[in-house]
């Protein structure tokens, strides 16, 4: 169901919100409604991390498409939408933040959920045109990672020019990939120059919504 709606509405990297609005408001419910009754603690640790990074990303999309408006950012009304209770789990309601930072980074000690989990946003990872799964779980956050890294429009990596300039996932989140001073190699192991001895800086993170340019509001 999620798999197929990212298959038709993920092209380029973007997401066509105003199509799913229009076509698929009702399967996009339905989806949530299932998860929301889903289990979480009896799915294998695989099954569980893809469980959770589809759930965020999936109500990620349902919030952009209740939002939808011309110049609608997720950094709106103090980054709002992150905030609020808009995640169904085991019969409740938990945010996006809760969600991230309190069930995903405290189960799982895996940094390349921060290739995985999308927030809307352009300077965001890429949402895949396609759901997680445990089954290649591994490969897809590896590749996630590896084509993150070498995405110049995130990232600046030309070290024999002393360059190295980072998305700002990598400053948020630098606990996550071993501290500050650990970042480096991490990343050495996702690209093909010499890091050693690099110093990052991090780029200005853009808010702007993640959707097709095409696409209306």
């Amino acid at each position: 169901m999620f798999d197929s709606l990212l298959r038709e509405r993920v092209r380029d990297q973007r997401v066509d919100y105003a199509a799913i609005r229009k076509h698929d408001a009702a399967r996009l419910r339905d989806y949530l409604t299932r998860l929301a009754g889903v289990e979480p603690d009896r799915l294998a640790t695989s099954e569980r991390l893809a469980f959770y990074i589809n759930l965020y990303n999936a109500t990620m999309i349902q919030a952009v498409v209740d939002r939808l408006r011309p110049g609608y950012s997720p950094q709106d009304n103090d980054f709002a939408v992150f905030k609020e209770p808009l995640v169904g789990l085991r019969g409740g309601r938990v945010s996006l933040d809760h969600l991230e930072n309190q069930i995903i980074r405290k189960q799982f000690a895996e940094p390349r959920i921060h290739v995985a989990l999308v927030c809307g946003a352009r300077s965001c990872p890429p949402l895949l045109p396609r759901a997680y799964t445990g089954a290649d779980l591994e490969q897809l956050l590896d590749a996630n990672m590896r084509r993150f890294v070498a995405d110049p429009t995130r990232n600046r990596i030309d070290p024999a020019h002393g360059v190295l300039e980072l998305s700002k996932i990598f400053e948020w989140y630098a606990a996550d990939f071993g501290g500050p001073e650990a970042l480096v190699g991490f990343l050495q192991k996702y690209v093909t120059a010499d890091l050693a001895g690099s110093k990052p800086t991090f780029r200005a993170y853009s808010w702007e919504l993640n959707i097709v340019p095409d696409a209306p509001r």
